[in-house]
Formats: structure tokens, sequence, C-alpha cells
């Protein structure tokens, strides 16, 4: 693994920002405008899949997400943590060998069919 790779894996903010898309400045409403048409932007947000971002007095307030792709960014989010604490654990040596780990699924399985 190159020093590149490691640092895509590991640093969150690479992440985030190729998991999040970029908020268009079409993608922009007053929270008031929202709050009068909800159906309206519910509507264009399954449809378009892009966040929007609701303001208040001017400045960003709220990000809206379509469900799916909210979804999307926890588990991508809950990937890269996983990966990360795996890493941690390799550095500091709390690592578990192969055959080790193949032994105790196979006494695992094999209490289970007993059952």
């Amino acid at each position: 693994m190159n020093g590149v790779t490691l640092y895509k894996i590991v640093c969150p903010y690479y992440i985030l920002a190729n998991v999040m898309h970029t908020i268009q400045v079409g993608n922009v409403t007053p929270s008031t405008d929202f709050g009068n048409n909800i159906e309206r932007y519910i509507e264009e947000l399954s449809v378009s899949k892009q966040p929007l971002l609701l303001t208040r007095s001017g400045k960003g307030s709220a990000v809206l997400l379509d469900a799916e792709l909210y979804q999307q960014m926890l588990d991508k989010i809950a990937f890269m943590q996983s990966v990360t604490e795996g890493l941690e654990d390799y550095r500091s040596n709390r690592m578990v060998p192969e055959k080790d780990v193949f032994a105790s699924l196979e006494n695992i399985i094999a209490e289970a069919e007993k059952r």
C-alpha cells in the first residue's frame, strides 16, 4: 500500500469529500420557503438525490438529504471507522493469527451444528 492510498483510507476529510455531493447553488433555499413548500422540496430531493442547504438569515443552518444518500454516507463512514480501527489494531500489534481465527470459526460452526 503506498502513502497516497493509505492517506485516502485513513483521512476522514478525504472520504467525506468523496462521499458527499457538492451543494449546488440552486440547491440553497431559505428555511421559511422550505417550510411553506415541504412536499415540493421532498419530491425534488427524492428525484435529484442532491443535498438541499437551508438558510436562516442568509447563513447555512441545515442540510437535507435524500434518505438513500444519507444511508450510503452512514455506511461509508462506518466502513472507514472500521478500517481506521483495524489499522490502529495492526499498528498496536493487536492481531490474531489467521489459523486461530479459522480454528475459532470451525469450533463455532461445529457447536451450532450440534444444536
